[in-house]
Parts: structure tokens; C-alpha cells; sequence
């Protein structure tokens, strides 16, 4: 018996160059690597998801305007001596982001997260014990959304 590594199989010089130009460009495309790639948009502005919070005092909610990633949730936390019913706008119909809608009835001392968001949109809401008290109404602006100045 011979030695296999000997053995030397012809390969036409144009399939070798073809395979390095078929490697060469799935490298150049990204395709497979398990290198990081580059984001094409630029670094977002938006808070770490432990940073997602409202907190509802007897001086209204603060922050009165909060940038949502896409897919994330917000906790609204009650340090209010009183009940409060957070929901989307518009009032009475509260449909805009009904992922407001999940925290509903606060009771002092209690919090609670919204669905995750999944449109980039302003989501205004506001306390449906007080829907008039403008200490009391807000805006989430997922997924980059620009505030547009008008809730409720």
C-alpha cells in the first residue's frame, strides 16, 4: 500500500481562483463571521432599561417625557400617599398605547411595568383618577419618537 498524503489530485486553476473570490466576498459581505459588525446608525440617546421609570409623587409624575427603546418596558412607581390609575391616551378611550394600559390602579407604594412597546410613536398618558391635572400626564416617546407637544 502507498502512502495517501502522496496522492495529489489535479485542480483546474481557475476553481481555486473562483473558491478564494467566493471567500473573499462572503468576508467582505459579513456573511458568517463571528466578528462584531458596525451599527449604521448612530449611538442611541436612550436610557439603560434600569433607568425606565416613572415615579408618581403628590408633585406629578417625573420624568414628564421618557425615550423608550423598542421592546422595552416602563415601571411606573406610586410614592404618592394616594391611588393613582395610569392609562394611555386619549382619554376616555385610552387606545393610543395600550401597553400603558397593564399598570392601571396604583395603589401608595406600589409600581408596576407597561407591555413592551413595539411602534416607535409619542405615547401620551395621564392619571384617570385626575385626568385634568397636567402634573399628571406624560409622555413616552418609543423608539425614538420626537414629542409632539400635544396628549391627552
Amino acid at each position: 500500500m502507498s502512502d495517501p498524503s502522496r496522492f495529489v489530485v489535479p485542480v483546474p486553476r481557475g476553481a481555486v481562483l473562483a473558491a478564494v473570490a467566493l471567500a473573499l466576498a462572503a468576508g467582505a459581505c459579513g456573511g458568517g463571521g463571528s466578528s462584531p459588525s458596525t451599527p449604521s446608525t448612530p449611538a442611541s440617546t436612550m436610557p439603560p432599561a434600569s433607568d425606565l421609570t416613572v415615579t408618581i409623587s403628590a408633585d406629578g409624575v417625573k420624568p414628564r417625557s421618557l425615550q423608550v427603546p423598542m421592546g422595552a418596558t416602563v415601571t411606573f412607581v406610586n410614592s404618592d400617599t394616594r391611588t393613582h390609575q395610569m392609562m394611555s391616551d386619549p382619554n376616555p378611550v385610552h387606545n393610543d398605547c395600550p401597553a400603558i394600559n397593564e399598570v392601571s390602579t396604583l395603589m401608595p407604594g406600589q409600581s408596576r411595568q407597561t407591555g413592551s412597546f413595539s411602534v416607535a410613536k409619542a405615547c401620551g398618558y395621564h392619571d384617570h383618577m385626575n385626568p385634568d391635572t397636567a402634573s399628571l400626564q406624560g409622555v413616552l416617546l418609543v423608539g425614538g419618537a420626537q414629542d409632539p407637544g400635544t396628549h391627552y
